[in-house]
């Protein structure tokens, strides 16, 4: 079993800070530490951006696997710095923290030196031109490495890059331009705002994970929370002014990317969508039948579409406040261990929310389901070709790619599943196979 205890060991570290920063009820920011500020998948960000000529393009690669090269000696060294400091720990547990992170935060400063030569180092390959650009490529530099740091949804959505992704013309990218430009600069200036304070504060998260310290610690984690409304908040104000200045269909194409992509939980797909087009695609429904159906598509849009706002209202003030919730939590699961008196732990406004919706589903579903004959209604649970649900005709790429995680961060974020703190699990969708059984709803 002795060769087993290196591997736990590393693993240990690794998973100890993150576990440490959940206890208050957010990000503390040490991961940053081993990820690199530019990756190889940035080379087309730094050829677009900059404007790279192709005798450029090899040297900025050199370059950057250079820096690739120099940044995993650095966190090679790290890591074994750290597995030392373990072994030369008696005692495991919280109040060894400090001398866990300290090479960490010795890290740090030379992490920085790095990333700064290398950014000098592209500097001095470019023209006079290219150079006027630079202020904008250290914008987009930024956007990449900070963007991913997000706690809160709506945070950490690139605005920028969604609009890339539509690929517009370059007649609709002059109608947003100036909006696009105010919302490029203002980011910036938010982001290092919001990185310095969570820097500066992370000398004194370390005293309070080494101290198990909720109360500080979620002291702390509040401060944070308050640049991160302000990224928030800047992002959600953003998304409503390119929309007013891009024109239709554009606008509210982006909007629906825009919304999707920071708000997964609110703006997942309709549910129900699959469903109804099933159900009107039977062959032989009357007149009567057809009619009741689309009124009950009509009635069941404006009920979720209301439902949304709901959760995106519910949203944008909860999650400010869950590293507060969080700290409660802890000291009410501490209290009741101790046999003391327990604090009230405030409820998440989110879990009827999904309740509601989950019941708007089955309560709709089944409304539709009893306009049906027994005949129809089987034929539409064994998913017979003639009544599958037709192509869609919304305009491609509109929605398809509207919810999925633009990097691996988002991906790691799926929207809360059943039995996360006591919520009702979220409706799956329905389609040509669904037959009479619906998701249960948690009262």
């Amino acid at each position: 079993m002795k060769f087993l205890r290196p591997a736990v060991l590393t693993l240990s570290l690794f998973i100890l800070a993150p576990m440490a920063s959940a206890q208050f009820g957010g990000k503390a920011g040490f991961s940053e530490a081993f990820k690199p500020d530019l990756l190889p998948r940035d080379m087309t960000m730094i050829v677009e951006t900059l404007k790279l000529e192709d005798w450029q393009r090899p040297i900025v690669q050199s370059l950057l696997q250079d820096y690739q090269d120099s940044f995993k000696t650095g966190t090679d060294a790290l890591k074994e710095k750290m597995v030392e400091s373990a072994k030369q720990q008696k005692n495991g547990g919280a109040k060894n923290m400090r001398g866990l992170l300290e090479p960490i935060q010795n890290w740090l400063p030379e992490k920085a030196r790095l990333f700064e030569d290398l950014m000098s180092s592209i500097q001095s390959q470019l023209g006079p031109n290219q150079k006027e650009r630079w202020p904008k490529f250290e914008r987009a530099v930024r956007r990449a490495r900070s963007l991913d740091d997000s706690d809160l949804s709506g945070e950490g959505v690139d605005l920028i890059a969604i609009l890339q992704q539509m690929q517009l013309q370059p007649t609709i990218w002059e109608a947003a331009q100036s909006a696009v430009d105010q919302y490029e600069i203002a980011l910036d200036a938010a982001l290092i705002a919001r990185d310095a304070q969570i820097t500066a504060l992370l000398p004194k998260f370390s005293d309070a994970m080494e101290n198990m310290d909720l109360q500080t610690g979620g002291t702390l984690q509040s401060q944070i929370m308050v640049v991160r409304v302000v990224v928030r908040d800047l992002q959600d104000d953003a998304i409503e002014k390119i929309t007013l200045a891009l024109p239709a269909p554009y606008a509210q194409d982006f909007r629906t990317r825009a919304l999707s992509q920071g708000y997964r939980e609110v703006f997942q797909s309709d549910p129900l969508s699959n469903f109804f087009a099933a159900v009107l695609n039977l062959n032989d429904l009357t007149a009567e039948q057809k009619t009741a159906i689309q009124s009950a598509q009509t009635t069941w849009d404006g009920a979720f579409s209301a439902l949304q706002l709901k959760m995106l209202d519910t949203t944008r003030s909860e999650e400010p406040q869950k590293a507060k919730r969080k700290t409660i939590s802890n000291a009410a699961k501490k209290a009741a261990k101790d046999g003391t008196t327990p604090p009230e732990v405030p409820p998440d406004l989110m879990i009827p929310l999904r309740n509601e919706k989950n019941k708007l589903v089955q309560d709709t579903r089944e409304s539709v389901l009893k306009l049906l004959s027994e005949d129809q209604t089987d034929r539409l649970a064994a998913g017979v070709p003639g009544v599958r649900p037709p192509p869609p005709s919304t305009t491609p790429g509109m929605y398809q790619n509207a919810g999925k995680p633009k990097n691996k961060s988002d991906a790691k974020k799926p929207a809360p599943g059943p039995g996360s703190d006591g919520e009702a699990p979220p409706a799956p969708p329905e389609g040509a196979q669904g037959g009479a059984n619906t998701p249960g709803t948690v009262e």
